[in-house]
């Protein structure tokens, strides 16, 4: 049996940024504006409104670095790299 890990940052609904462009979102949702502004396109990476786009934020992935060592499996995350607002990093193992 094999075992399979993957590493995320969770970024909280709470964060100023966070709030800030989803309330930008939402709007235009609301009103039916096809573009949203640069700077939200920018932090959502995306350019068309779709409010699946909140929930996927919330998630980011993380810099990782992964070897093996004797009978260890090891995964490092690059601490430098981990993106501002990140307040959690889970660890998930798959079977």
């Amino acid at each position: 049996m094999s075992i399979s890990t993957t590493v995320c940052g969770l970024i909280s609904s709470d964060d100023d940024l966070y709030k800030k462009h989803s309330k930008v979102l939402l709007a235009c949702i609301e009103a039916e504006i096809k573009e949203l502004p640069k700077e939200t396109a920018l932090y959502f990476n995306s350019k068309y409104p779709n409010e699946g786009l909140l929930e996927e934020k919330l998630t980011v992935e993380l810099k990782t670095c992964s070897f093996n060592k004797e009978n260890e499996s090891i995964i490092e995350v690059i601490i430098s790299e981990i993106p501002k607002g990140v307040y959690k990093i889970r660890f998930a193992n798959s079977y």
